[in-house]
């Protein structure tokens, strides 16, 4: 685990879905679909955008989480998203909040007709300090982070520049190849 380095596992940022921080959602949609079937058939799509600047540097990330919130606009309603991520709903309390906000009542023309005034920097997720990873370090590093920041992928930088994307998919596909060398399984 301390003899492969994430540069190895990472996906460099030339081959990742990037979109541009005053994009549509509607064109947020687009790019990652289109990055989707540019791959083809492999096994793992793209689950997200990376946000760039004008400047062509990495701000932020966009999920497809982060999309569905943008097209309903009432979910800003609820407060802060970063509190509602971390509180546990029960059932009866999901069904009350759905109800109470008329969340994904809209018809759906209304919604595309909405895509094009949502802006991809009013949703973004800007990293935090915990996403970060450095091309020179190594998968134990990587792993923990993810494993303590429940993190499904880290920015991966040089120098301070992002270069890539380490996808936990990628890091638990180098786990298997592990430990079926081993024939531990």
């Amino acid at each position: 685990m301390k003899t492969r380095e994430v540069r190895e596992l990472m996906v460099p940022i030339t081959d990742y879905a990037t979109i541009h921080a005053d994009a549509t959602i509607g064109e947020a949609i687009l790019a990652l679909e289109n990055e989707n079937k540019r791959h083809g058939d492999k096994c793992y799509r793209h689950h997200s955008l990376v946000v760039i600047d004008t400047n062509r540097h990495a701000v932020g990330r966009l999920s497809q989480i982060d999309i569905m919130h943008a097209l309903e606009p009432r979910y800003g309603e609820l407060g802060d998203p970063r509190w509602i991520g971390q509180s546990v709903f029960s059932r009866s309390a999901l069904i009350a909040l759905r109800e109470t906000f008329q969340l994904w009542e809209q018809p759906l023309q209304e919604i595309c007709r909405n895509m094009g005034n949502v802006h991809v920097r009013d949703f973004m997720q800007i990293p935090t300090e915990g996403e970060f990873v450095e091309d020179t370090d190594t998968m134990n590093v990587a792993v923990h982070r993810i494993v303590m920041g429940r993190h499904h992928s880290l920015l991966v930088t040089r120098q301070r520049e992002i270069v890539g994307i380490l996808r936990s998919t990628d890091l638990f596909d180098t786990f298997f190849e592990m430990l079926a060398a081993c024939e531990a399984l």
